[in-house]
């Protein structure tokens, strides 16, 4: 899959054959559009004035980014020695827990109930006694109820297991950034129902992170999403992009309550998208979806912020609201 970037409008295309590439030449605001063999490597810093010229020179419908300015993606530091201040446990390892809490009871009562079964039924043989039938009876009913509570507990827990799966994941990328950056996971802001998976402050800005763990097949197009079930797509109306667009308002709306203007800051809402089958058509409004591995070299590359204040005083008010931080000491 190879992409074409506009920088003027930052939306980005997904091109599968090398016709398409030379078909789409310009953005619909009339920018010409930059070749990428990886997404990623359209987050690196580079020239675009020289990188422009260099396609009017090739009198060209594209270029490939790495051979015109040569630039090299930032390193990763995929082992930084991070401190980690933890108060309790996530809410989706807490709901995800409790499922698994559920499943280890239905376990034991079909152990308990087979366990009956077997000396009571052994019982009967040696006296017909109602008491020994009634056992038996209990120990058959015990086995079937604790089985339709492991399948009733794995069917209900598994999306908050494979979002705790994905958490983990997104989270330990994010840890591969540098010391200036501040992580923040599950935030509980002050009045809100829901928790915002994570956010990051660093001089790039602040970064609102949404992850999804799915299985599937989906589509993204601008802010539409479509979920294809039995080869038809089903457009998903509370979706991701959503609600990171809600939890960064909720973010703006909490820092404003504290005296913290965002006006002039940037806030990035982002989508950590785990799914093996999913494509961008066209890039969304207002937010990008990524998949995890990217996410810490998109945020490296953003704009460098100029109200350091701004956000030291935000990541001051943002630790109690966590359940877990993460940073590296001076």
């Amino acid at each position: 899959m190879s992409y074409l970037v506009c920088y003027k409008c930052d939306v980005y295309y997904e091109v599968e054959t090398e016709e398409e590439v030379y078909e789409l030449t310009h953005c619909e605001c009339g920018e010409k559009l930059i070749y990428f063999e990886k997404l990623e490597d359209s987050y690196n810093e580079v020239d675009r004035e020289s990188l422009y010229q260099a396609l009017d020179e090739a009198d060209n419908t594209f270029v490939d980014l790495g051979k015109a300015s040569g630039t090299q993606a930032h390193e990763v530091n995929t082992e930084p020695v991070r401190q980690k201040l933890a108060n309790g446990i996530t809410y989706t390892q807490k709901k995800a827990s409790q499922y698994e809490q559920i499943q280890d009871h239905g376990q034991l009562l079909i152990y308990a109930g087979v366990i009956i079964f077997i000396i009571s039924f052994l019982a009967l043989f040696s006296t017909l006694n109602l008491i020994y039938v009634l056992l038996t009876l209990a120990g058959v009913f015990l086995s079937f109820y604790g089985n339709n509570l492991i399948n009733k507990s794995k069917n209900e827990g598994y999306s908050w297991q494979k979002g705790n799966e994905g958490e983990i994941i997104v989270a330990d990328y994010l840890n591969t950034l540098p010391e200036d950056f501040f992580i923040f996971n599950d935030v509980k802001l002050p009045g809100n129902v829901g928790n915002i998976d994570h956010i990051v402050i660093g001089p790039t800005g602040i970064y609102v992170v949404e992850t999804k763990n799915y299985s599937g097949k989906y589509r993204i197009k601008g802010n539409q999403w479509l979920y294809y079930k039995n080869g038809h797509p089903m457009e998903i109306k509370k979706n991701p992009g959503t609600q990171v667009r809600k939890n960064t308002q909720d973010l703006v709306n909490f820092l404003g309550e504290k005296g913290i203007s965002t006006s002039g800051s940037w806030i990035t809402c982002l989508v950590a998208l785990i799914c093996p089958d999913f494509r961008v058509l066209e890039t969304p409004q207002n937010y990008k979806v990524l998949l995890p591995k990217t996410v810490p070299e998109y945020i490296m590359n953003g704009k460098k912020e100029t109200n350091m204040d701004l956000l030291g005083r935000a990541a001051m008010e943002l630790e109690s609201c966590c359940v877990e931080l993460t940073f590296t000491r001076g």
